[in-house]
């Protein structure tokens, strides 16, 4: 049995339109404060928790529309459904062992999953007491998802059949001694209460309690304390009941004696046992998550025994069916090096046959251990709704697949930020940090994350983000006479946007008339040469938050701008060097001369080579002064590491120089993610 959904209707931040959470074995929330997170965890207690308290609803839970004044309010209605799904039935590994649900078992289409709908529906009315009038029922609906509810489809779900499905909720701010005592604790007394103890062990541990009391009774010490206690108890009281006081270990009552039984942990640097009360708060965090494992791991060996119908059982004891382990971010109180250790546990509790786990988290070092197809994307608009997102990744079948996969779990910032932009690669990411904070301060109190994501699966981040909601622009290499670059990625782009649901007869419209396909499909043929009428396409591309680092990339770009400054950063025995009459003289020492020569023109050449790649163009359409450059683009950029270099440049530059030469792409950039972040 398996949690396959949660629906939410006017609960809580979830507005007037019902909200489906699908849910999978393991389950991370994410998204920014006050998005919605807790209040599903919250909808799961008010259902399904073992404590009654917690199952109470209040007027809070219901949603007050945005600009509606709670007093205003004459009633509201909300509700929450479960729906639990039998999928081994499907496999013919098990049948539904859980006779409560038989008759409440619904299935869409033959040879479809059986599944059961649960659902909480709740009224409130205004009434003379502060919290109005709240009335609710949980029922079973007993017709498909698909067909519309009538008042014969519900039926009265009883709170032994509710019981088998069990909820650990815990939550972000907590008390790690508080909650192992209060929810995991009882956990284990239940199993200690319902092992099935065998008459000889009983009173053999009666035996033992009693010669431990004799021999603590024996003690002089002892017989003194117990005679005073006696003796002064008389004075107070002279009732025959409860006339004799002492001090002594519980043999009375061998079960109260059984759950005093501590957990302790050894060794330890005092050389005494340690108890859960005198560990780190991190540590009470881990045994927590792990005692509740080790009790769930029992559960299925008592399970196992019953279905076996053994004679002779460990436990007596009525298990539940499923339990759902929801924690609210679990990186609380635990070191960084144990988060990996972490997770893994809660995947191997979440791949247990009577369990399911479900986290909310802000930490990235928690998302990126989280497979993407398990993570849900909570955001609120600006009406105060909360909607609800997959991560959408290519098909498994795309080779693309992997590739993206792993970029968004290595860069999960871009769930947290109010803007996302889109680089190539490492350099974009530390070139636009440090302008950005140059000119508009931190970057990380803008909420803006730089991702660097590489602009050949662009498409897919689009498609991402824009089912995420979240604004984003994107920094692409233009790549001049590189293969597919110039024009190849201008129609690389155009056809991106199409692709995302840009109106052709706009985005492929300059000056008066909409190209042609013919034309639109030969775009990546057309001549490098034709600058002006490209120039005129970046700048079009611009309104949809397209920008090109040009001619080539951001390092040639940063390059042409910086010349001197990266130059600057060379020790006295470094740079590029080339072999002229026998010897071999600094690239940056050779005079007007020698670079008029042969050796100098063919080392251009050679470099242009380099920096167009194979199949690349020879430089027609760079500048003399830039195809120079290719020698030290090659020197910087593609013999050495791109970061460290413009490390190195960006720490050694004035703000003022480093202001006064900032490429003009990034002028536009920047104003565009202002106004973004604006509005």
């Amino acid at each position: 049995m398996r949690l396959r959904k949660i629906k939410l209707f006017n609960f809580r931040c979830f507005g007037e339109q019902e909200h489906i959470i699908t849910i999978d074995d393991l389950t991370t929330f994410v998204g920014s404060n006050s998005t919605g997170k807790t209040a599903v965890l919250a909808a799961l207690n008010c259902m399904f928790s073992e404590f009654t308290s917690d199952r109470n609803i209040k007027r809070s839970d219901f949603y007050v529309p945005k600009n509606m004044r709670p007093e205003n309010m004459t009633e509201q209605k909300m509700y929450i459904e479960a729906v639990f799904e039998f999928n081994k039935i499907q496999e013919g590994e098990e049948g539904i062992s859980i006779p409560q649900f038989f008759e409440h078992v619904i299935v869409d289409t033959p040879g479809g999953i059986p599944y059961i709908r649960i659902r909480l529906d709740a009224t409130w009315e205004k009434s003379n007491t502060i919290e109005g009038a709240i009335d609710y029922q949980i029922r079973y609906i007993t017709c498909p998802e698909s067909k519309e509810i009538e008042d014969k489809d519900y039926v009265t779900a009883q709170r032994r059949d509710l019981d088998k499905v069990r909820v650990i909720y815990v939550p972000a701010v907590r008390d790690p001694s508080k909650q192992l005592k209060n929810t995991s604790g009882a956990m284990m007394y239940q199993l200690i209460n319902n092992i099935n103890w065998k008459d000889e062990r009983l009173n053999s541990i009666k035996s033992k309690i009693e010669e431990l009391n004799s021999v603590f009774e024996a003690e002089d010490g002892v017989k003194i304390l117990n005679d005073s206690l006696d003796k002064r108890w008389k004075n107070y009281d002279t009732h025959d009941k409860y006339k004799n006081v002492s001090l002594k270990f519980n043999s009375a009552d061998i079960e109260t004696s059984i759950r005093r039984a501590d957990i302790i942990f050894s060794p330890t640097e005092t050389g005494s046992d340690y108890t859960i009360d005198q560990m780190s708060d991190g540590l009470k965090s881990l045994f927590y998550i792990s005692l509740i494992d080790s009790i769930l791991n029992i559960e299925n060996t008592i399970k196992k025994e019953q279905d076996d119908n053994l004679e002779n059982v460990s436990f007596n004891k009525n298990l539940p069916v499923l339990t759902i382990m929801a924690v609210e971010e679990p990186e609380n109180h635990i070191a960084p090096h144990l988060l990996g250790r972490l997770i893994n546990n809660l995947n191997n509790i979440a791949i247990k046959n009577n369990a399911q786990t479900i986290i909310t988290s802000h930490s990235v070092s928690i998302i990126k251990r989280i497979d993407p197809s398990q993570v849900r994307y909570f955001r609120s608009d600006n009406n105060g709704y909360t909607n609800i997102c997959n991560i959408t990744l290519p098909d498994e079948t795309d080779e693309q697949y992997k590739y993206v996969k792993e970029a968004v779990k290595a860069y999960p910032e871009l769930y947290f930020a109010k803007l996302v932009i889109l680089g190539e690669g490492d350099s974009e990411e530390l070139i636009l940090s440090k302008l950005w904070e140059k000119y508009n301060g931190n970057i990380d109190l803008s909420e803006i994350s730089i991702v660097p994501l590489g602009g050949r699966h662009v498409n897919h981040f689009w498609r991402l983000l824009n089912n995420l909601k979240i604004p984003y622009i994107t920094l692409l290499d233009l790549d001049q006479e590189r293969y597919g670059g110039g024009w190849g990625r201008i129609h690389y782009a155009l056809s991106q946007l199409l692709k995302n649901g840009i109106d052709k007869n706009v985005l492929l419209k300059i000056c008066t008339e909409v190209m042609t396909d013919e034309n639109f499909n030969m775009m990546p043929q057309k001549n490098n040469s034709e600058i002006e009428n490209m120039d005129a396409w970046l700048k079009h591309l611009e309104v949809y938050n397209v920008y090109f680092s040009s001619p080539l990339d951001i390092d040639f770009l940063m390059l042409e701008k910086y010349e001197n400054f990266y130059k600057n950063t060379l020790e006295k025995n470094e740079g590029p060097e080339i072999k002229i009459d026998e010897h071999y003289k600094k690239i940056k020492e050779l005079t007007e001369e020698e670079k008029s020569r042969s050796e100098y023109k063919d080392r251009i050449a050679k470099d242009i080579r380099n920096a167009l790649k194979e199949k690349g163009g020879n430089g027609e359409t760079y500048s003399e002064a830039q195809k120079e450059l290719m020698i030290w683009y090659n020197y910087f950029f593609l013999n050495r590491g791109k970061p460290i270099t413009h490390m190195l440049m960006l720490s050694s530059i004035s703000d003022e120089a480093l202001k006064a030469s900032v490429p003009d792409v990034f002028t536009r950039l920047f104003d565009k993610a202002k106004s973004m972040l604006e509005s």
